[in-house]
């Protein structure tokens, strides 16, 4: 498995050879303002040079000594990569609509770079209308991004395959005891979905919840806090974490976990990992879409702020709702979100791909 690192990583499982690539350089102002202008001259998305040119280099030099059955390139960033492995059978799992992604960061970013995702989102259709043809088969993990991608290119063979969670890392703790009030939102806080929806909890959901639950609080937790996120530490009842090295333990310790995704695409890992844990879940129908649970069996679905303010504060005072909620979420998750089912599934796409080349 070829991978991008920043740093030397972990032993890999068992079967897996694991070649890393040195990640380029992301973040920072002029990183993003250089990446769309070099995206501008080339007419491509901006991360397709930073991330397919150095991978391009490491699959060229194995494919010179190895031989393989079948290549699966995660990313759109990659695509170049299906042209490189020809006539190697080839899957690309795109995961999620990529310029539906675009257009929330356009929506979320400052005022002086909107007009350059606003060029990069056009970019970004035009790539993904011709750019993963020369794969057997396109992935997404949800029904809703599979059409948003056929919208752009009708002639692609596209499956939808779910996300999985790892029920026995993501588990319950029963020697971890809630604490009374506590709601927590988890993500990558940088990224455009997470951070509309951490500043809808912070400052719209949340003091609803406090005219009721005076003692409520928020935890927002998560890697690269924006300077949006940053600033709602500042808030009353609302704490930041930043990068935490472990996201089991706030988990654990949530009286109810909110996820009020109103932009992006694509299953919700955070939302599946507080699921396995048996945490009680508020959620938008957006959040929950691929999942496919129902509201009052797996989750409470909330589709505005008043709604999911309601819908916590029903879990902080309902204890048997909670724990209704938490056995159900839990069961739904081990029983379609196991990675066993999910490798299952891409097994058989590998073994179509393969019988068709």
């Amino acid at each position: 498995m070829l991978t991008f690192a920043p740093d030397p990583p972990g032993e890999p499982p068992p079967g897996v050879e694991l070649i890393t690539v040195k990640a380029p350089p992301v973040g920072g102002l002029a990183n993003r303002v250089s990446a769309h202008l070099r995206g501008t001259v080339h007419g491509v998305p901006s991360s397709i040079g930073r991330f397919g040119v150095p991978m391009e280099r490491e699959v060229r030099r194995l494919l010179e000594t190895r031989s393989f059955d079948v290549v699966h390139v995660t990313n759109g960033s990659m695509a170049s990569l299906g042209d490189i492995v020809a006539p190697i059978p080839a899957i690309i799992a795109l995961l999620d609509a990529w310029h539906v992604n675009v257009e929330a960061e356009r929506m979320v970013a400052p005022l002086a770079l909107r007009p350059l995702y606003r060029l990069e989102e056009r970019r970004v259709r035009r790539f993904c209308s011709h750019a993963f043809r020369s794969f057997g088969r396109a992935i997404m993990v949800t029904e809703q991004d599979a059409v948003a991608a056929r919208e752009l290119d009708p002639t692609l063979r596209i499956e939808a395959i779910p996300n999985g969670v790892d029920g026995e890392e993501f588990a319950p703790n029963p020697s971890v005891e809630p604490e009374p009030g506590h709601i927590v939102f988890t993500g990558a806080m940088h990224w455009a979905p997470n951070v509309n929806a951490a500043r809808s909890l912070a400052l719209e959901i949340l003091p609803r919840v406090r005219a009721v639950r005076p003692d409520a609080r928020l935890s927002l937790v998560g890697r690269s806090p924006s300077s949006d996120v940053l600033e709602l530490g500042e808030l009353e009842g609302v704490h930041v974490t930043g990068e935490v090295p472990d996201v089991r333990p706030w988990l654990w310790s949530a009286e109810a976990y909110a996820c009020p995704m109103w932009t992006g695409t694509g299953i919700k890992n955070k939302l599946l990992e507080a699921l396995a844990c048996a945490r009680p879940v508020a959620a938008t129908p957006l959040a929950c879409q691929g999942i496919r649970v129902a509201d009052g069996r797996e989750v409470l679905v909330a589709g505005s702020e008043q709604d999911m303010a309601d819908a916590l504060v029903r879990l902080l005072g309902d204890a048997e709702l909670r724990a209704r909620l938490a056995r159900g979420g839990r069961e739904h998750v081990r029983r379609y979100h196991a990675w066993e089912r999910v490798a299952a599934e891409y097994e058989r796409v590998y073994a179509e791909v393969i019988a068709e080349a």
